[in-house]
């Protein structure tokens, strides 16, 4: 998934040399998740799962994260905070399952906490997202 490079690096370790990801799981089986290290430590976790309607990224942010001092953006389906972001994209249509598919951003230490790179990467990242068509058909 193409990711704002500038806001990513805000997001890590100034110092870190070596940036490795590992995904697991599969948009077909309704969740992946990936992890980003820099030089073997765990700094920044990405998830994406497919959900029922009716949850707001707000209430995601702050019922997985405990974030209560959030922000919104993209007319509330964006939430995010200096080390955390959720997203939501909402599939619907004749041609789709009615559903979201909700992305959660989580930066863990020796990561950096930066509230505007947090809103520029879920931004990015979502948009991106969005252009890979990932509403699944309706079976």
């Amino acid at each position: 998934m193409s990711v704002p490079t500038e806001a990513l690096s805000s997001l890590l370790p100034a110092s870190g040399k070596q940036l490795s990801a590992r995904r697991s799981g599969s948009a077909d089986d309704g969740a992946v998740l990936c992890n980003v290290s820099v030089d073997g430590d765990l700094v920044l976790v990405i998830s994406q799962e497919r959900i029922s309607v009716g949850d707001s990224a707000r209430h995601i942010l702050l019922t997985r994260l405990s974030v209560s001092r959030q922000k919104s953006a993209d007319g509330g389906s964006i939430a995010y905070a200096d080390r955390a972001a959720v997203s939501l994209v909402k599939c619907r249509g004749s041609d789709v399952e009615k559903e979201d598919l909700s992305t959660l951003v989580k930066v863990l230490e020796p990561g950096r906490r930066n509230e505007s790179a947090m809103k520029d990467l879920i931004q990015e990242y979502t948009t991106s997202l969005k252009g890979q068509h990932p509403c699944k058909a309706a079976p």
